[in-house]
């Protein structure tokens, strides 16, 4: 497989989270054993539960959802671009005020 650019910056912080790209989950097919990552320039790009690695808190494809935030990995296949690797963050801590 062909790696296909450098990682894109965290929107909010402009800092990276780690090595992957940034997106997220925007459709999700279980009866078709797939699914669609949204990237941060609003580009779709297709993986198969079968062939993608999952890293982080998912373990499974039922453990990802719609609109989750991801860490991606794009490579080339025989059907064109693909998503190959998937890391599910931890949902975000409540912040905390101290009312000062």
């Amino acid at each position: 497989m062909f790696h296909v650019s450098a990682p894109e910056k965290d929107q909010g912080t402009g800092e990276k989270k780690d090595l992957f790209h940034q997106g997220v989950i925007s459709k999700l097919f279980p009866s078709n054993n797939m699914g669609l990552v949204r990237t941060e320039s609003g580009r779709e790009v297709p993986f198969s539960f079968e062939f993608v690695v999952l890293l982080g808190e998912a373990k499974k494809p039922a453990d990802l959802s719609e609109g989750q935030e991801v860490g991606y990995d794009l490579g080339w296949t025989s059907k064109g671009l693909r998503v190959t690797t998937i890391k599910a963050y931890p949902p975000d801590l409540p912040k905390i005020e101290d009312g000062r």
